[in-house]
């Protein structure tokens, strides 16, 4: 079933489409560039987890998405586009292909009965992977190297 709901969030999220403006936004406050080289950790096949704040959580597709939503943020979203008729701003993803971007859904990626990834770890389904830190969240697509980093403080796209 989240399979299905991350194909659907697929469909209706700004960051797969030509429709984003902002590719490499960044807010106000500390920000964390994507980590150039990982580091010595092994792979956690984990299709949901959240960071041991409880404040971010994610969930990979291994051949469509990883989509991380955050309940706590002191950063502003942009505006929410015409087009999506849910909720905005609480949540970006990576796609198979495009920009990393926001999220419209209706639904949360912010499960508190999954496995917490403890910082330094990370997890991984297909192409995509996301490590957690103390700083924040950080997933790619090593295929495309496309991403973003979120935190209470900050977002970015890369």
């Amino acid at each position: 079933m989240a399979v299905l709901a991350l194909v659907t969030l697929a469909a209706c999220s700004s960051g797969g489409g030509s429709n984003q403006s902002a590719s490499s936004s960044t807010t106000t406050g500390a920000t964390a560039p994507p980590p150039t080289t990982r580091p010595k950790v092994s792979d956690q096949q984990l299709s949901a987890f959240r960071a041991p704040s409880g404040n971010i959580g994610c969930e990979l597709a291994a051949t469509q998405v990883a989509r991380c939503d955050i309940r706590e943020h002191s950063w502003t979203p942009p505006p929410k586009p015409a087009n999506c008729d849910l909720d905005w701003g609480f949540g970006v993803q990576v796609a198979t292909t495009g920009e990393a971007g926001f999220v419209c859904a209706g639904d949360t990626a912010l499960d508190p009965s999954s496995a917490v990834l403890a910082y330094g770890q990370r997890a991984r389904q297909g192409s995509f992977v996301c490590d957690s830190a103390e700083a924040g969240v950080t997933c790619t697509n090593d295929a495309t190297g496309r991403g973003f980093f979120l935190s209470r403080e900050s977002y970015k796209f890369f």
